[in-house]
């Protein structure tokens, strides 16, 4: 192979590499919102009706009626040359509060009012404890090497059948 023939056989690897990786990081992304959804956030279960989180404070939330997990959606993010992205969120009014924890304050009246199992409450505020799930599934995913085996994976089914 001469110089010139080895620069362009280059070229058309890195071509064909790029054109993998939206999909590649579409895996990746598929992969953390599978972990997270069927590992993260069911490791505790909570008891109908069951007042409150069985789940200690920094440790992910319990899984009640499965309305969090199921809110949690991947999409395609942009691309560009050898790099790509796509993005796992969930989409509940909640998501960011069980994460990060929060102070949530009565606005358009005194108190807040809600019933369960202990019957009625009124508060003037209530505090939230974070409980992350997004940051412990992603280290999760990263440190066992599923989340690379996902790649690796996905990349050699897109460049399957590559000449050299």
């Amino acid at each position: 192979m001469t110089p010139e023939e080895l620069v362009e056989a280059l070229q058309r690897y890195r071509d064909k590499a790029a054109a993998a990786m939206p999909e590649v990081a579409m895996a990746m992304a598929d992969h953390y919102k599978d972990h997270l959804t069927r590992v993260t956030l069911r490791r505790t279960y909570a008891a109908p009706g069951q007042f409150g989180s069985p789940a200690p404070p920094g440790s992910p939330i319990a899984y009640r009626a499965g309305f969090l997990a199921r809110s949690v959606t991947s999409w395609p993010g942009a691309s560009s040359g050898a790099s790509a992205s796509a993005h796992v969120a969930p989409h509940t009014v909640y998501s960011a509060v069980q994460e990060y924890g929060r102070e949530i304050f009565a606005r358009n009246f005194p108190y807040m009012r809600w019933y369960n199992d202990r019957g009625w409450w009124m508060k003037k505020r209530v505090t939230v404890p974070p409980r992350p799930y997004m940051h412990p599934a992603l280290a999760d995913v990263v440190a066992d090497g599923s989340l690379r085996a996902a790649a690796v994976l996905e990349f050699r089914i897109m460049t399957a059948g590559w000449q050299y």
